[in-house]
This record gives structure tokens, sequence and C-alpha cells, in this order.
């Protein structure tokens, strides 16, 4: 059962995103702290293989989000890119019921192309990091 409130036991200032829907299967629902540069989810058992530990493709699905926090990070407000380039290197497994939290910076916008990174933790336990680049369909390059 995914709590409905949010990871409000870990301090900061959640909001529910509406961008849940990855396809045929969700990751969600996610949560955005948008002032901290963070997102967060919940691991449901259908994010799980069979050892109980979280799928790989769900994570790299999670990570992809990091496209929903640059919008808060990007002074020009650009919304949703498209992804070039995901890395995730898989560092602990995570299990249903963690909470994890997404931590992103925006490492560089061009003209063409927004460069992130993201550590996720589950705790004070690294599982995940990641980097990435989207499209900047804007065009645009903060000031």
């Amino acid at each position: 059962m995914v709590p409905s409130n949010g990871p409000l036991h870990i301090g900061g200032n959640w909001e529910l995103s509406e961008v849940t829907n990855t396809g045929t299967w969700t990751v969600g629902p996610i949560w955005l702290d948008r002032a901290a540069h963070c997102y967060a989810l919940c691991i449901g058992p259908q994010h799980c293989n069979a050892l109980g530990s979280m799928n790989g493709g769900a994570m790299a699905t999670f990570l992809d989000g990091q496209a929903v926090v640059v919008s808060s990070l990007s002074p020009d407000g650009s919304d949703h890119t498209p992804t070039i380039s995901l890395h995730v290197d898989f560092l602990a497994p995570p299990k249903a019921g963690d909470w994890l939290i997404a931590e992103v910076t925006l490492v560089k916008t061009t003209r063409t192309m927004i460069f992130t990174q993201a550590i996720v933790s589950v705790g004070d336990r690294v599982v995940a990091r990641s980097h990435a680049i989207y499209s900047n369909t804007q065009g645009k390059v903060p000031q």
C-alpha cells in the first residue's frame, strides 16, 4: 500500500506531481519538493523483481523523472523535455515500502540540451546515481 500523504515524515515541502503515467505501468505517485530540487517515490510491490528488490527498469523510469525537476531548477521555467541519454548506476537494492528520494542538480543548460545529475537515497543509504541529457525544446539558456 502506497501512502497517500507523501513523504511527510522526511520533512520538506512535498506536493503530489500530476506527471506519473509512464505507459502501461506507472512509477508513482511521484512527490516533488521543488525548493529542495528533489522528488520521491514509495516503492510498491509492482516496482519489484522476484527477489523483492526494486526492478532496474522501474529505477531507470523513476530517474528519467529528473526532467520534471529540471523545470523547477531552470530560471526560464522550461517544461518537460525529451530524453537524449540516461545513465544509471545501481548501488544498492531498495525494497518495497522504502521511500526513494532523488536529489537533482542542474549541471548545465545550452540552447539545445539540458544536463542533470541525481543521487537517489533511502534514508542515509545511497542506492543509485544517475546523469541525464535532455533536449532543450524551448531553446532557452538561463541568464
